[in-house]
């Protein structure tokens, strides 16, 4: 349990930075399609970072 939470504050960091922007352009009144556009490229930022937390998280079981 304890690797788990080795690599936790980088997901609690991504969050917070996603859900500052978030705000930040919805107060703006951005445009509906740049919000989409922001959207689709924080999450495959996030599906990437999944996979490198993935293989940290095999080579620190090693």
């Amino acid at each position: 349990m304890k690797d788990m939470n080795k690599f936790g504050i980088g997901f609690w960091l991504g969050a917070g930075v996603y859900s500052s922007i978030n705000i930040i352009m919805n107060l703006r009144q951005e445009n509906q399609s740049h919000i989409l556009n922001y959207n689709y490229i924080i999450t495959g930022v996030a599906v990437f970072g999944v996979i490198l937390n993935l293989i940290l998280l095999k080579r620190a079981k090693k």
